[in-house]
């Protein structure tokens, strides 16, 4: 067994692209170079052993880049790869396959890297030891990218893009991988790719079509009963949670940008982060639902938008009380929505909630006709369906 003073962290990046393509490429020694730009420490958060870096640029052999994935698979200490390119589907099996120097349409099979092999090379793995991170363009078969399309493990953090092939044109930068490695260069140590990276997608200025992969759930701790406490193992003491990122800035980048898509993975990743380090019943999480409003607003979610305005209304109001003016615009805001809203399933149960609001407020007439309007939503949908 390996000596956890001799175990070595691991950093392989991967940049492959055929060498004749029809569609518009990225540039995948680009993003190989801006990862390696960054100090190894960095790429591996919380490791302080030694780390070997493997840049593995233009490979043309698939056994020989598996070697190299196993190779780096079998190191001890904590490992992340990453792979640039083009994503592929060969035509026989409809597999995916991440195209190699060699690769055409007709020798996917014998000359690009079957995806499941890498999938393989990272089983094993212990948890919280291994990271991908994708920067590709997935070609029209493989879109839109799914997770049984990459079958990783469960064990392995995944984060990254995968765009849809453009036109013929120069070899483009990976902007994402560029971002990332921007803010791991400039920002404080010790942040977590599970918040870079959807700051990352958001300032990248992703193509129309991009899917952002997502990162892991968050597990969510579930205080034990107390009866029979005494029998229970003890809980083990966790590390301190991570410093909390404020992506506000990133979102109305986001949002103002028109990638709205993007706006809203990352206000759902700055929601995980405060359920984390700040709780439900924070305040801090008035802020965050109100966010989301905002953002559902910008990308024509009326819908979403509706509920968000009133969950934030009443979060604060059971914060803050009647009088506070942020609970007070929060029940303006959706009863705005509110108004632009067909009558349609869910109406009802939104309504209820968003006339109670209105009704603890002393808006005692607008509270009536959004009781009003829900009940007869409900009593005309019922009667549809028994017809």
């Amino acid at each position: 067994m390996t000596n956890e003073s001799e175990a070595r962290g691991r950093v392989l990046l991967l940049a492959a692209a055929p060498h004749h393509s029809r569609h518009r490429l990225l540039d995948p020694e680009h993003g190989a170079s801006a990862l390696a730009s960054v100090p190894a420490v960095r790429l591996l958060q919380g490791w302080t052993g030694p780390v070997d870096v493997v840049q593995l640029v233009d490979p043309g052999d698939p056994q020989a880049v598996l070697a190299r994935l196993q190779e780096a698979a079998a190191a001890a200490g904590p490992l992340l790869v990453y792979v640039c390119g083009q994503l592929v589907r060969d035509r026989r099996q409809h597999r995916v396959h991440l195209a190699l120097a060699k690769t055409a349409p007709a020798t996917i099979r014998y000359t690009a890297l079957p995806w499941t092999w890498l999938a393989q090379a990272l089983t094993g793995r212990a948890p919280e030891t291994t990271a991908l991170v994708l920067d590709v363009i997935a070609d029209q078969s493989c879109q839109p990218l799914e997770d049984d399309d990459l079958q990783l493990p469960g064990s392995v953090e995944r984060y990254g893009v995968a765009a849809p092939p453009a036109r013929r044109g120069p070899w483009q930068a990976p902007a994402y991988t560029v971002q990332l490695a921007q803010l791991l260069k400039t920002g404080p140590a010790g942040q977590r790719l599970a918040d870079l990276h959807p700051v990352a997608a958001a300032q990248a200025g992703l193509a129309p079509g991009t899917t952002v992969l997502a990162p892991p759930p968050v597990e969510v701790e579930v205080p034990r009963p107390r009866l029979g406490a005494a029998l229970l193992p003890p809980i083990p003491t966790r590390a301190p949670a991570p410093e909390l990122v404020d992506l506000r800035p990133a979102i109305a980048e986001a949002m103002h940008s028109g990638h709205h898509q993007a706006a809203a993975e990352l206000s759902a990743q700055w929601e995980r982060g405060v359920l984390r380090t700040a709780g439900h019943q924070s305040p801090l999480m008035g802020d965050v639902l109100e966010v989301q409003a905002t953002v559902a607003a910008a990308a024509g979610d009326v819908a979403r938008a509706a509920e968000r305005w009133t969950a934030t209304a009443e979060h604060r109001l059971r914060l803050a009380g009647g009088e506070d003016q942020a609970v007070r615009l929060a029940a303006r805001n959706a009863l705005a929505c509110w108004h632009q809203l067909p009558d349609e399933d869910g109406l009802a149960p939104l309504g209820e909630r968003l006339a109670q609001v209105l009704q603890l407020l002393g808006r005692t007439t607008a509270a009536a006709a959004v009781a009003e309007r829900a009940t007869e939503t409900a009593h005309r949908q019922g009667h549809g369906s028994v017809a």
